[in-house]
């Protein structure tokens, strides 16, 4: 199943940059080749969402980042959860249900020359909200919130759309 959920053109970046980008509701991953970026949803048991605030792009928004090399795109997403909030997950955990295209408007910008995919994964925790921590400068005060707090904090935000279909068909 895929399903493209939104085109945004000229999204900007907290550096200046601009992309269009499309959003796309799905369970299968992308090549792993054009993924320069990975990010995971991560809900408690409760159907609370686990977010962190970005002092560099200046928003809060769920746990991701950029791939280091030989790094596998789950193990980016992983590992970026780990350093944003502490929780160790399982890789049998956590599925794919979605991914971003992005197509530069502009030369300068932190994506590859000509652009990339952000694969984005999905885990439900078993448990009501155990603590956060994060352990990089480049994600702090991580906490977990309702549906409506997740929204009134990041629902203006280019991505949004994507995260809110997911919530619609109950992911």
């Amino acid at each position: 199943m895929s399903r493209l959920v939104a085109s945004v053109p000229g999204a900007t970046f907290a550096d200046g940059s601009a992309a269009d980008v499309e959003l796309w509701l799905s369970d299968e991953p992308v090549d792993e080749e054009s993924v320069f970026v990975a990010t995971m949803v991560v809900t408690d048991a409760t159907g609370r969402y686990a977010v962190a605030y970005s002092p560099r792009r200046r928003e809060w928004s769920i746990p991701g980042g950029w791939r280091e090399p030989g790094e596998s795109v789950l193990e980016c997403a992983l590992r970026e959860v780990w350093e944003e909030t502490g929780l160790r997950l399982e890789p049998g955990a956590v599925r794919v249900f979605g991914h971003e295209v992005y197509t530069p408007r502009s030369r300068h910008g932190l994506w590859p020359e000509g652009g990339g995919s952000m694969q984005v994964f999905r885990a439900m925790l078993p448990v009501a909200g155990p603590e956060l921590v994060a352990s990089e400068p480049d994600a702090v005060d991580p906490r977990w919130v309702s549906a409506e707090e997740f929204e009134a904090l990041a629902g203006s935000r280019f991505w949004w759309p994507l995260v809110a279909a997911a919530m619609a068909e109950g992911d």
